[in-house]
């Protein structure tokens, strides 16, 4: 065996002892909150498969990947079996937070569908799904991620019971919906995570979101939590600026001189750097809670790099995105409160009443 062949297996042995000792933290973490030991193994099994099995996984395909000569255990673990599933999530959410540490530590939200063949599984139904790329027959879940400089896992979701399904008093009974559970929308589903997040000890910079979260409501429960945030927003999107006047955020870019737009490298792709102009302008924060600092509020501007130094307005111009954002502190003195980022890592905003600008963890225990 050559020199460069031990030290690949030396470190596939490390990593697979880290794997196994951080598999086994969090199996013994949940362990307390199954009653019975034959559900606890079950548990543990169906994790072995789900890291096990790359395509979508079912009963069928997992038992078969841990061996099980059938679904039916899997099955009745799944939709009989009893143990209290909130206090898994919870425990697992603990070991996550404990594992990826608070460093530059911001909560994001997203949803996902799951496709499905009929509409007897809860809340299936056809709606929009970015993951089928369109509409389609399919459940969808809002999760909520937890974000830090070592990495990131979910430690939430909910799902999205659309209002057919909300009313359906016959449907919810033969499926087991509870009484307490009524239609929410997305972003309320997305405020009560968070709202769990903070309970529970989760601390933050920032919160992030695609703009179907960019409502007002859900912008002052994030506020009332003491986090900042940058949720993306609609073309339609309006805001009020210093100088009083109300615009939407589209036509609000036209006020960004071209010296306030900043290129920034944001990673590595497959075709090399991936570089992106960046923009900021102060607007007027419409979502203080009551008792609250007015704060920072800024529309922040994003392109893929074009060959100008900054983005085009006439034909090929790249996509834009926009995103609504907040912090108590300015984006000069760093952002956040709680983000360890310095003021270099960010464009200096610019006052939108001056088109001419300056560029510029308590974790819940099973026991």
């Amino acid at each position: 065996m050559t020199k460069n062949q031990e030290a690949v297996a030396a470190q596939a042995t490390v990593a697979h002892a880290l794997w196994s000792g951080s598999f086994e933290g969090v199996m013994s973490r949940v362990a307390g909150c199954f009653p019975r030991r034959e559900t606890r193994l079950t548990c543990r099994n169906m994790v072995e498969g789900l890291l096990m099995v790359k395509e979508s996984a079912n009963c069928w395909s997992l038992a078969e990947a841990i061996g099980h000569g059938g679904p039916h255990v899997l099955q009745h673990f799944l939709s009989r079996a009893r143990f209290d599933e909130e206090a898994v999530r919870r425990a697992a959410a603990d070991w996550t937070v404990e594992q990826l540490g608070t460093r530059n530590v911001m909560l994001v939200v997203d949803e996902t569908g799951n496709e499905k063949s009929s509409t007897d599984a809860v809340g299936a139904a056809r709606q929009y799904s970015g993951a089928l790329g369109g509409i389609g027959l399919c459940q969808v879940a809002v999760h909520l991620s937890y974000v830090s400089a070592d990495g990131h896992a979910l430690v939430d979701r909910r799902l999205y019971l659309g209002e057919d399904w909300a009313a359906d008093d016959e449907r919810r009974e033969l499926s087991g919906v509870p009484d307490t559970t009524g239609f929410a929308t997305k972003p309320q589903l997305a405020g009560d995570m968070l709202e769990g997040a903070h309970a529970a000890g989760i601390r933050a910079g920032w919160v992030a979101a695609d703009e179907v979260y960019g409502g007002r409501e859900l912008r002052r429960r994030i506020r009332a939590l003491d986090f900042g945030y940058a949720i993306a927003v609609s073309t339609s999107h309006r805001v009020t600026t210093p100088g009083g006047g109300n615009t939407k955020v589209t036509a609000l870019l036209e006020r960004v001189p071209k010296r306030a737009w900043m290129r920034l490298r944001t990673g590595h792709g497959t075709k090399g750097e991936r570089l992106y102009d960046w923009a900021m302008i102060d607007v007027m924060a419409d979502d203080t809670p009551p008792g609250q600092a007015t704060g920072h509020s800024q529309v922040l501007y994003d392109a893929t790099a074009a060959p100008a130094p900054f983005p085009s307005t006439g034909p090929g111009t790249p996509t834009l995105s926009r995103y609504r954002c907040w912090s108590a502190l300015s984006a000069a003195d760093g952002g956040s409160r709680r983000t360890s980022r310095g003021p270099r890592a960010w464009p200096t905003s610019t006052p939108a009443r001056s088109p001419a600008g300056t560029p510029g963890t308590a974790g819940a225990s099973c026991q």
